[in-house]
């Protein structure tokens, strides 16, 4: 019997890691209570995508914060763990580790990336509430787009069964 091959990479953080020809992966440590988790960046074909989820970004640690936008920098594409809203995060829910809809719309306009995907839902909420965690991260970048100098709208999605995304 032949032995399985292990697909299983370690991640230098300081170094992005080559897939496939022209597919490259970078992993950045997030804030998460309980244990350590990574958001990763994807690059291909002049294209990036940026997954952060699972994870509680605060925007208190300035050189934390500069980290973060740094790895978001240009992305076309960032799915970003937006479990909670402003509300909920302040109140009941802080440091549980998942972040808050407005966390992701400030890191995405410092960062200039495109597109954010509000991710990882709460399990509780129904799809009223997530329209509406939706609508005020809009809100938001709407009314602080000219602050941040922004060359084009972020674009704000949730995400939902099915989506799909040309980049």
């Amino acid at each position: 019997m032949a032995a399985k091959a292990k697909l299983l990479r370690r991640f230098d953080t300081e170094a992005p890691i080559e897939f496939a020809p022209g597919l490259t992966a970078r992993a950045l440590p997030v804030p998460h209570d309980g244990g350590p988790t990574f958001g990763f960046r994807f690059e291909a074909g002049g294209k990036s995508v940026v997954y952060s989820t699972d994870s509680e970004h605060k925007l208190e640690d300035p050189k934390e914060t500069a980290a973060f936008v740094a790895f978001f920098r240009n992305a076309d594409l960032v799915v970003f763990d937006a479990m909670y809203s402003l509300a909920e995060a302040v109140s009941v829910k802080a440091d549980w580790g998942h972040s808050r809809n407005i966390i992701g719309v400030e890191l995405c306009q410092m960062a200039k990336a495109k597109h954010l995907v509000l991710f990882h839902h709460e399990p509780a909420n129904d799809d009223a509430t997530i329209e509406g965690i939706l609508k005020d991260a809009r809100r938001l970048e709407e009314l602080t787009r000219g602050a941040q100098a922004l060359p084009q709208a972020l674009h704000i999605s949730a995400a939902h069964d099915g989506l799909e995304i040309d980049l």
